[in-house]
C-alpha cells in the first residue's frame, strides 16, 4: 500500500515540522489517535487509529483499491511501527503536530504526510450537488452528482466544445467516504478506457458558504499523458424536493446530453431534429423562438408561456411530483396529449430551475405544444381525440415529406456564399414586416438548420437586426434598399 514516494515539503514547512530528534522520548500514542488522510498523484489512504493501538486502512494506489485492512500502530518516542494483516508493514520515525498533521519517514528515505480529519463527511456528502466549475474550466460545463445513503453516487453532466454541447458522463458508481476522502469505483466501461478501477478525492465542506447554501470542493489528480495535474471542482448543494408554488422561471438555455436515438430526421412543430445527431446549440435557438417561461401557480400545476406562428399563448397542465421527478399529466386534459416525465432541480435560493428529459419525453413535450398551437389556430377540434390524432399524423407526414424533399433538392450555396433562397427569403420577410426562423421554415418548407443559416446571412447583409431573445428580429431594409443591395453585391 505504501510504496509511493511522496515529498510534501510545502506542507512540512507550513505546519512547522522539525527534523527528527532521536532523543525525543515523548509518548505520542494519544496524539496519533484519530482519522488521518493522505492524497497524492497515484496514492491515497485514510487511516483510522484507535486509542488501543488498533488501526484500519482504506486506500487506492495506481487505481487499485483496498478497504478495511486491519492492523496495529505502535509509537515509541519519535519512532513508529505499523503492522497490517496484508503484510504491508512500515517502520520509521515521524514528526507530528497533534490535531493537524504528521509526517512519516521510512528508513529507506520515503516520506508520507497525513492530515488530521476532525469530522467524517460521510453524512454531509449525502444529497444532490451541482457544479459549473468543473475540471475542464469551461463556462457552460455542468456536472450533477447525487450521493445516496447506500454508498452509491450517480453522475451526469455536459460541457460545450466550440458550438456543440456534448455528453461527458452518465453513470452510477460505488463510493466510500472515510474522513475527508471519498473513494469512488469507476463503472466498468469507463474503467476499461482509463485503465484504473478507482480514484480518490479530498473533500472540503463549507456549510452555508453563501446565501445559495452549502459548498463542497473536491480535490483530485487528473492523468495527463505520463504525469498528473492537480485539479478541483466546487459543488453547490441543491434541493432534492421541489418547492414550486408561486415560482416563475424565464427560459435561459438548453443543453443536450446522453444523445440516443435513430439516425432519422423527425419534424416537430415545423422543426427538424435527428436524435442521433442532436445539437444543443440548434435546439437552444429553436426554443428561444418558442418558449418564454414556465411558472407554477400551485403545487400541482405548471404553466408554459409560449410564442408560435405569431401567436402568444399560455398553457396550464397538471403535474405530479415525486422528489425530483415531475410528470406533466397532459393526458388528464385531453386524450390526444401525452404525459411527459421530467427530472428537475432548483437552486437553494430558487433563482434557477433545471429540467432534464429523455428523447421520448422530448417528442411528447413538443407534440403536446404542437397540438395546443394547432387548436389555437383553429386547425384541430380538441373535443375529438381520434380526429386530433389522425390530423396530427397527417400533419407530421406532410412535414416530414416536405422536409425530406427540401433536403434533397436544396441547401447548396448560390455561388456567392449565400443560400439559394437568400433573395426570396429577404423579400418575403420585408413584405411581411416580420423576421423569424420559424416563418422561413413554414413558408419555404425547410429545416431549422437551413432557416437559421439564411437568417444569419440576412443579418450579415444588414437586412435584419440581431437576435432579441424570443422577439422577432427588426427589419432594417425596405424592398427598394434590398433590390439595390442585390444589384450591387449579388
Amino acid at each position: 500500500m505504501r510504496f509511493l514516494k511522496f515529498l510534501a515539503a510545502a506542507l512540512v514547512v507550513a505546519l512547522g515540522f522539525s527534523s527528527c530528534n532521536p532523543k525525543d522520548k515523548h509518548d505520542h500514542s494519544a496524539d496519533i489517535v484519530g482519522t488521518w488522510t493522505c492524497l497524492t498523484e497515484n496514492y491515497a489512504e485514510a487511516l483510522i487509529i484507535n486509542a488501543d493501538g488498533t488501526a484500519v486502512s482504506y486506500g487506492v494506489e495506481n487505481g487499485e483499491y483496498w478497504e478495511n485492512v486491519s492492523g496495529t500502530v505502535v509509537t515509541e518516542g519519535d519512532n513508529i511501527t505499523m503492522t497490517f494483516e496484508d503484510n504491508d508493514n512500515l517502520t520509521g520515525h515521524f514528526d507530528i503536530i497533534p490535531g493537524q498533521a504528521f509526517s512519516l519517514f521510512e528508513d529507506s528515505g520515503e516520506r508520507y504526510t497525513y492530515q488530521y480529519c476532525e469530522n467524517d463527511l460521510a453524512d454531509e456528502i449525502v444529497g444532490m450537488w451541482v457544479c459549473n466549475d468543473g475540471p475542464q474550466n469551461i463556462e457552460d460545463e455542468i456536472i450533477i452528482r447525487t450521493y445516496n445513503n447506500d454508498g452509491k453516487v450517480t453522475t451526469t453532466g455536459i460541457y460545450t466544445e466550440g458550438d456543440n454541447a456534448n455528453p461527458i458522463l452518465d453513470s452510477e458508481a460505488n463510493c466510500k467516504v472515510i474522513g475527508d476522502l471519498v473513494f469512488k469505483e469507476f463503472p466498468k466501461n469507463i474503467a476499461d478506457i482509463i485503465g484504473v478501477t478507482h480514484n480518490a478525492e479530498r473533500l472540503i465542506y463549507t456549510p452555508n458558504a453563501t446565501a445559495l447554501g452549502d459548498f463542497m470542493t473536491f480535490f483530485f489528480y487528473l492523468p495527463v499523458g505520463d504525469s498528473y495535474v492537480e485539479s478541483h471542482s466546487s459543488y453547490l448543494r441543491i434541493k432534492q424536493h421541489l418547492e414550486l408554488p408561486g415560482q416563475k422561471y424565464d427560459y435561459i438555455k438548453t443543453f443536450v446530453t446522453n444523445v440516443k436515438g435513430l439516425d432519422k430526421d423527425i419534424d416537430v412543430m415545423g422543426y427538424t431534429f435527428n436524435f442521433a445527431k442532436m445539437d444543443g446549440v440548434i435546439l437552444d435557438k429553436m426554443l428561444k423562438t418558442v418558449l418564454f417561461a414556465v411558472e407554477f401557480p400551485s403545487a400541482d400545476t405548471i404553466r408554459y408561456s409560449c410564442h408560435y406562428n405569431e401567436f402568444d399563448m399560455e398553457m396550464d397542465a397538471p403535474i405530479a411530483v415525486d422528489g425530483n421527478k415531475m410528470t406533466v399529466k397532459m393526458s388528464l386534459r385531453n386524450a390526444a396529449y401525452k404525459d411527459v416525465d421530467l427530472y428537475t432541480f432548483q437552486d437553494q435560493d430558487n433563482t434557477q430551475m433545471h429540467m432534464y428529459m429523455h428523447s421520448t419525453a422530448f417528442i411528447n413535450f413538443f407534440g403536446n405544444m404542437q397540438v395546443a398551437f394547432m387548436s389555437e389556430l383553429g386547425q384541430l377540434d380538441m373535443n375529438d381525440a381520434a380526429a386530433v390524432n389522425t390530423e396530427i399524423e397527417e400533419h407530421l407526414k406532410k412535414q416530414q415529406t416536405a422536409g425530406v424533399s427540401a433536403g434533397k433538392t436544396g441547401g447548396d450555396d448560390a455561388g456567392n456564399g449565400n443560400d439559394p433562397l437568400f433573395v426570396e427569403a429577404g423579400k418575403f420577410i420585408i413584405e411581411k414586416e416580420k423576421a423569424s426562423i420559424g416563418m422561413l421554415q413554414r413558408w419555404f418548407k425547410i429545416g431549422f438548420n437551413r432557416a437559421a443559416r439564411i437568417m444569419d446571412q440576412l443579418a450579415e447583409a444588414g437586412v435584419v437586426g440581431e437576435e432579441q431573445g424570443t422577439k422577432p428580429r427588426e427589419i432594417l431594409m425596405s424592398q427598394e434598399q434590398f433590390e439595390q443591395y442585390i444589384e450591387e453585391y449579388l
